[in-house]
């Protein structure tokens, strides 16, 4: 029975997906719930696969309409957060073996942040079932001492598993090996291509094909390393035209902390990174977070920037897990 498995009941705090998609800007209030959609864009793919990511546009065909055919176990959180990296393989390794009774979706909390609002986590990481359109029991780190966060999910995959109608009989399974993601990855052309057009001053053509790779490869090394090249790549881009005069006016803004315009804190942020400083970078921006305001998007920029930064520290860093406090505290 649903009230003797761990985790939290759906109740007021848990996602009515369907209500959410609207609240949160993914669907315009005037459109139809998922469960009674029936124009293609939102049917899901025939081709099913067992681990997904979760954007804003897959959730509605492949999280909420998928699950009214099997359910859909959501993984919440970021990717450089040390505690999401041990629920993703194990959930990520059931999937695999679970031949398809549930799909296995993970959301990438930094970079869509929509999302996350979408399901209303009461923190990061965490675990959500979703199961005919509603996300019906969800689990969070406090809850693993007293269940496994797998066995956990296993146990409401069957409770619910029941009332859906299975998938279709037309579904056709993916079969790529994704165990071989890492070794493909690392023998990309465009990596060394990448660092040649750093190396020749083309910052920006060497941002585009790290957003190409970012796309391909989900894998979750794969894309820590693309994330930490892009970010440092990024920063030199923005940087590349600032004389001697303007690195100094943006020192000098570092030092007078999070005050003026938000142009004039980026721009000290990324000199910061220059000065190989990036510690001080992130601390710079998440101590701005209070400071600006968010009606005219200011506060996304400061945001998104940070979110950036913070792939150059390591994730157990003290500085990155105050950001990322910080950051939970502005958008919650």
């Amino acid at each position: 029975m649903m009230e003797h498995l761990h985790g939290h009941d759906h109740d007021s705090c848990t996602p009515d997906l369907d209500r959410d998609l609207a609240v949160t800007g993914i669907r315009s209030p005037e459109e139809k719930p998922a469960q009674v959609i029936s124009d293609e864009k939102t049917s899901p793919s025939r081709v099913v696969e067992p681990v997904i990511e979760v954007t804003p546009l897959s959730l509605e065909p492949e999280v909420i309409v998928r699950s009214s055919q099997v359910p859909v176990v959501v993984l919440i959180g970021s990717a450089v957060d040390p505690g999401m990296t041990a629920l993703r393989r194990d959930l990520k390794n059931r999937a695999a073996s679970a031949a398809l009774r549930w799909i296995f979706g993970v959301v990438d909390a930094d970079r869509f942040p929509q999302v996350v609002r979408a399901f209303r986590p009461t923190t990061l990481p965490s675990v959500t079932v979703v199961a005919g359109g509603t996300g019906v029991r969800a689990w969070t780190p406090a809850d693993g001492a007293e269940v496994d966060c797998g066995d956990w999910a296993e146990q409401v995959v069957v409770t619910v598993s029941a009332r859906l109608e299975g998938l279709p009989e037309d579904a056709v399974t993916d079969g790529a090996d994704q165990a071989t993601a890492g070794t493909s990855f690392a023998a990309d052309p465009r990596l060394q291509e990448a660092a040649e057009l750093v190396g020749h001053g083309d910052a920006e053509a060497a941002l585009v094909l790290y957003d190409r790779m970012l796309a391909e490869y989900p894998d979750p090394a794969a894309a820590s390393t693309l994330h930490r090249a892009r970010a440092a790549v990024a920063v030199l881009a923005r940087t590349g035209d600032m004389d001697r005069s303007a690195v100094l006016s943006a020192v000098a803004d570092a030092r007078r902390g999070p005050r003026g315009d938000v142009d004039t804190l980026l721009r000290a942020a990324d000199v910061l990174v220059l000065l190989d400083r990036p510690a001080e970078a992130v601390e710079l921006l998440s101590g701005a977070l209070t400071d600006v305001r968010d009606g005219d998007g200011e506060g996304d920029r400061v945001r998104h920037r940070l979110l950036e930064l913070l792939y150059l520290l390591e994730p157990g860093d003290p500085v990155v897990t105050l950001a990322r406090q910080r950051i939970a505290a502005a958008v919650f």
